[in-house]
Formats: structure tokens, sequence, C-alpha cells
């Protein structure tokens, strides 16, 4: 690929250009990620020489307008957010052809790949009592994930951890057909039973995924397992609770109310969550 320029739907996207000739500020570096209509860039801003992410969608080739709306929405939602358990939102904005966000760079990786390496339960507790601080942050601000999972947690220089990608997320708010059309997306290992069958979610949505999150780094295996998609979401709405092996299973209880069928069972908030797995870590003396 020629170093100076990357194709962006058969298009040349320059260095420090917008593939219709826009400068935005940043210098496009190499593509590390790509959907049906967007380009995510690892990028460097022209002013600070600082490494971010810069995500592209292609607007004149969008054939569902819901796409872009989700685009938009995700740039409206994270640059409301304020907290360092949630990825740092720099700027977005629009060229003729071309939608644009900056965001935060993390330099070592995500959840996903430490999970398939192994994680202590010191640090699965660490990990998810972050990640209840920030699902706390965003449903302050009326804000559902709906995708959460360990590609979608990342990691700083430092080693702190974020929730990223909100291109899902809704307002608790929201109304629309938008709405209707996200209210089944997500993924099949982590959707709560309440989203995968297409109902109204809120918050506690979210505790469900983060539920399976836990599981997951607990036993390096996730809850349900199945073939089929539709066999998987059977499984969440239907299936026992699984249980915990016995070096970890005095955070059952913590489980147990994290993976409840009906949402009302579940925590009443993120900062329930945390108070509680609190007290279980301070009494296993596993609390960093």
């Amino acid at each position: 690929m020629d170093s100076d320029a990357f194709v962006f739907k058969d298009v040349k996207l320059t260095k420090d250009r917008t593939p219709d000739g826009h400068r935005i500020g940043y210098r496009f570096v190499r593509l590390i990620g790509q959907g049906a209509s967007s380009r995510v860039y690892l990028a460097e801003r022209f002013s600070d020489r600082t490494t971010m992410v810069l995500k592209i969608i292609d607007v004149a080739t969008i054939k569902e307008p819901q796409a872009l709306q989700r685009f938009v929405q995700e740039a409206e939602l994270v640059s409301e957010l304020d907290s360092p358990y949630v990825v740092h939102f720099l700027e977005h904005g629009f060229t003729k052809n071309y939608g644009y966000i900056a965001m935060e760079f993390f330099t070592r990786g995500d959840l996903k790949q430490r999970i398939e390496h192994g994680v202590s339960i010191q640090d699965a507790i660490n990990y998810i009592r972050h990640i209840g601080f920030g699902l706390s942050a965003i449903h302050a601000h009326g804000i559902v994930h709906r995708d959460l999972k360990p590609g979608n947690i990342m990691f700083r220089s430092d080693d702190s951890l974020a929730l990223a990608d909100f291109g899902i997320s809704k307002r608790l708010d929201e109304t629309g057909e938008l709405t209707k059309l996200g209210s089944v997306l997500g993924t099949p290992n982590y959707i709560s039973p309440e989203q995968a069958l297409g109902n109204d979610i809120d918050h506690r949505s979210d505790l469900y995924s983060a539920g399976v999150v836990f599981f997951e780094m607990l036993t390096g295996r996730k809850p349900f397992k199945a073939e089929t998609a539709p066999a998987l979401v059977y499984q969440h709405v239907h299936a026992p609770i699984p249980q915990l092996p016995n070096p970890v299973h005095n955070y059952q209880p913590i489980i147990d109310m994290l993976l409840a069928k009906d949402p009302d069972d579940r925590f009443a908030s993120a900062e329930e969550f945390v108070s509680s797995l609190e007290a279980v870590a301070r009494a296993s003396h596993t609390l960093t």
C-alpha cells in the first residue's frame, strides 16, 4: 500500500486530508479497523503531535440513513462524558462527504486480549469495579451503552481502564426509528435477555452485560455457549445462571444479581453493584 495514502471505498485518503480533500488537523498514520460504511485510523494531531484514533464515515455512500444518525449520536453522546473510566472524546465534525470523530488512543489493547491470556482474581475484581465506575458515569448522563463487552473495554498506557465504542448506545429518553432499529443490536454473547427480545431496556441491561464479562474473567469462559446466535439468545433468556467454581464461588451472589433474567431482580444501579462487590472483595481480601 502507498505509504502516503490509504484506500477508503476506492478513494485515496492522503496523509493529511479526508478523501474529499479537506484538511481536518490530523495526519493519518494507518488503518486499524473498518465497518460497512466507516473506517478507523490511527492518526496524529498536527497541533501537538498527539496520537489518537480517528473514526471516519463515508456520508456519500451510506445506504441506510440510520447509520449516519448513529454516527452523529455517538459523537454527541461521547462529547458529554467526562470520566477517567470512559473514552476521552476530542472533537467531531463533517466535511462535504465525510464525518469524523477524534478520540483518545489506547496503547495497551483491550480486555478481550487479557482474558485470552488469563486474568487473575484480583485483576478481575479491579477491572469489573472500574467498569462499574464507567457505567455509573454514563448512566448518570442517561446513556445506556448496549454493547458492553471485553473488546469495548480499553487500557491506557498507565493501565487505567475505560469504556469505549458508543456506536449503538442510546439515551433513556430517546424515541423514534433509530431506537427501534437499534433495540436488538448488540453482541449475542453479552446481550441481556430484554435486549435480545427487543424489549425496552434501561441501565440494568448494561449491568447484565457486565455480569457476563465478570463471569468470563473469573472462569476464563463465557456463561452461555451455543452453535448459533438464536440458540445463544435462548440461553440468555431461559437457561439457569451457571455456577462459579470453588475458588471464586464467594462471588456467586454478585453473578446471580447481575445475570438475573428479570431486570427488577438485578442491582438497581451501578453504584449498588460496586458497593456489593467491594463488600465481598474486602471479606475475601481481594480488593486493591
